[in-house]
C-alpha cells in the first residue's frame, strides 16, 4: 500500500519551497494525488472591537487574508514544473484561531501530509500550528522537510527508526511502511532501553521481525545515553550512519508539556537535517 493522496498546506512563500519541491517529487514517485492547500490566514481579533467596526475589520481582513491565499496560490503555480498532471491547487481563508480547524477539514482524506520544519529563520508560531494540526486533528503521518535539497526522485535508501516500544512509535511504523519497504536498510535503534520492557532479553526484535515479514532489511542498534538529549543521540547516530531520513512517533509526552519543558518530538522538529517522518 502506498500514498494515494498527499497533500501540502503553503502558507509562506519564503519558507515553503522546500516542502513543495517534497510534495511534488513524492506525489510523481508515488505515482499519488497531490492536493496543494494555499491558505491565507486572517489574524485579527474582533472581541475587543465594537458591533460597528467589526463589520468593518471583518470585511477588510478577510480580503486582506484572500490576497494572501492568492498571493501564495500564484506562487505555487509558477513552481510547478510544465506537464505535471493530478496536482490540485486550492486557495483557502483561515481564521488564525480555527487553523486548526481548517487543516482537518482540508485534510483528513490525505494519506500523507508535507510540512515545512515549523523551526527556524523565517517561521513564526503558525507553522508549529500546522504541524501540529496534521498529527492531532487529521490522523495522517507527516513528513517534515528541512532546509537544503533532497533528491525525491528515489526513495530513501537508508532510514533510521527510532524506536521506543510506545504506541505512538509503532502508529509510525505502521504509517511508514511503504517508506521502510522501499529502502535499501532501515536501522532500528533503541536508546537505553528501559529494563523491565516486556523485550528485554531481545531489545528490538518484536519489531524486526514484524518488518521482515513485510521485506524489510533491519539491524537493530542499542545506543546509551551518552548525551543530555534523546534527540542529540538520534540524530548523531543519524549523521554518523548517512541516514536519508527519520522515522519517529510524535508527541508521546502532551504537547504543553513540551512546549513548556522541551522533548523529543519538539526538539527533532528544531534540529533534524534530514526528513522527518512522524505520527502520532
Amino acid at each position: 500500500m502506498g500514498y494515494r493522496t498527499i497533500s501540502l498546506i503553503a502558507t509562506n512563500t519564503a519558507t515553503d519551497g522546500p516542502a513543495l519541491r517534497a510534495a511534488l517529487g513524492m506525489a510523481a514517485r508515488e505515482d499519488a494525488n497531490l492536493e496543494i492547500y494555499c491558505v491565507g490566514i486572517d489574524p485579527a481579533h474582533y472581541d475587543a472591537l465594537s458591533a460597528g467596526a467589526v463589520a468593518v475589520t471583518v470585511e477588510a481582513a478577510i480580503a486582506e487574508a484572500r490576497a494572501r491565499a492568492a498571493k501564495v496560490a500564484d506562487w505555487v503555480n509558477a513552481n510547478i514544473p510544465a506537464g505535471t498532471t493530478r496536482v490540485s491547487v486550492q486557495e483557502v481563508v483561515s481564521p488564525q484561531l480555527g487553523l486548526d480547524y481548517t487543516v482537518s477539514r482540508v485534510a483528513r482524506y490525505s494519506d500523507l501530509v508535507v510540512a515545512p520544519q515549523p523551526y527556524g529563520a523565517g517561521r513564526d508560531a503558525t507553522q508549529v500550528t500546522l504541524v501540529e494540526a496534521a498529527l492531532f486533528a487529521t490522523g495522517a503521518p507527516v513528513l517534515v522537510v528541512p532546509d537544503g535539497e533532497t533528491d525525491w526522485s528515489r526513495p530513501f535508501g537508508r532510514v533510521v527508526l527510532a524506536w521506543n516500544e510506545s504506541d505512538v512509535s509503532f502508529a509510525a511504523i505502521r504509517a511508514a511502511m511503504p517508506i521502510l519497504k522501499a529502502a535499501e536498510r532501515v536501522d532500528i535503534i533503541m536508546v537505553d532501553p528501559p529494563s523491565h520492557s516486556p523485550e528485554r532479553s531481545d531489545p528490538g526484535g518484536g519489531i524486526s521481525l514484524m518488518l521482515a515479514r513485510h521485506g524489510v532489511r533491519t539491524e537493530v542498534s542499542i545506543l546509551a545515553r551518552t548525551l543530555p538529549r534523546i534527540s542529540e543521540i538520534i540524530l548523531r547516530f543519524a549523521r554518523d550512519h548517512g541516514a536519508d531520513a527519520i522515522v519517529m512517533g510524535a508527541y508521546g509526552h502532551s504537547r504543553f508539556r513540551e512546549a513548556i519543558l522541551g522533548g523529543a518530538t519538539r526538539e527533532m522538529l528544531e534540529a533534524a537535517d534530514v526528513p522527518l517522518f512522524m505520527a502520532h
